[in-house]
């Protein structure tokens, strides 16, 4: 759909897509992540699903938000919005990963008739604040932008140091984090830049309370699919306690791998995701 990756174009949104079918699959990658995240399980795929895999903004090779702007969670489910709207599909299936997870299940609850089915990889729920944290959030948040708008680019010397740095910050293999780190970055004279915007990194200067997670998630209707990793992030075990039950339809399932899981075990990931969907398909 090469018409579908420039209509995005003018929103500042970069995306891939893998598979020629009539149906439309939105893919929404993790924190720092970007696209590529998808390409294990997408490449070469025989489907009768299109899936539009999207870099966020400030991620990948989106363009950053404007200076005067910041990333909020909730500017990232107004922008899935209007990449939906800019693709013209009335409804699609939504497959996020991580932070991405988070992203199109509140889309999932805000637009259930534009939502087909909803697959979550290693995220649920919303990140929450106790209402006695708010205050220090908010001040940490503000010192850490006046540094970060002071920020300069970092030339890094070679690829290698860059991709040992980004598996060293995760659970990622090498070679995943190769992958990652080719969409996110810009070979100049002497080396390399992030293309990741610096402002990605400062502490968010709000998040719902637990209560108003709860009440905003409540009643999720759309048939939905959460892939844990046997080896992810406990933070996800943590809010599936906390949101199993905003759900009404449900499925957890568990394959092997870490919070990366759709990387480290791809086609088993791939199958499942495939098999939810066309359990859920309205053609």
């Amino acid at each position: 759909m090469k018409n579908a990756i420039d209509a995005l174009k003018q929103l500042g949104i970069a995306a891939q897509t893998f598979g020629e079918g009539s149906e439309v699959v939105v893919c929404v990658h993790g924190w720092l992540d970007n696209s590529n995240s998808f390409k294990p399980m997408l490449s070469n795929i025989d489907s009768k699903f299109t899936y539009i895999a999207v870099d966020l903004m400030g991620h990948g090779q989106s363009k950053w938000r404007s200076a005067d702007a910041h990333y909020y969670f909730l500017d990232y489910v107004y922008d899935l919005l209007n990449i939906i709207d800019q693709l013209e599909v009335a409804n699609c299936y939504l497959v996020g990963h991580s932070l991405g997870a988070m992203v199109c299940g509140l889309f999932a609850a805000l637009y259930p008739e534009r939502t087909n089915s909803l697959v979550m990889i290693e995220g649920i729920g919303l990140v929450c604040s106790e209402p006695d944290e708010i205050h220090q959030q908010m001040q940490t948040a503000f010192e850490q932008r006046k540094i970060t708008d002071k920020f300069k680019k970092r030339l890094y010397s070679n690829f290698d140091a860059l991709t040992t740095a980004r598996s060293q910050a995760g659970d990622l293999k090498k070679q995943d984090a190769a992958l990652l780190m080719s969409r996110n970055t810009q070979k100049v004279e002497g080396g390399f830049y992030l293309t990741t915007d610096p402002r990605l990194k400062t502490q968010s200067g709000f998040r719902f309370s637990k209560a108003q997670a709860l009440a905003v998630l409540k009643d999720i209707n759309v048939p939905s699919l959460l892939i844990t990793g046997s080896k992810g992030y406990q933070f996800v075990k943590q809010n599936l306690s906390i949101f199993k039950n905003n759900f009404n339809n449900l499925e957890v399932t568990e394959i092997s791998g870490g919070h990366h899981c759709h990387m480290d075990n791809p086609q088993q990931c791939i199958a499942l995701v495939e098999q939810h969907m066309n359990r859920n398909t309205l053609t």
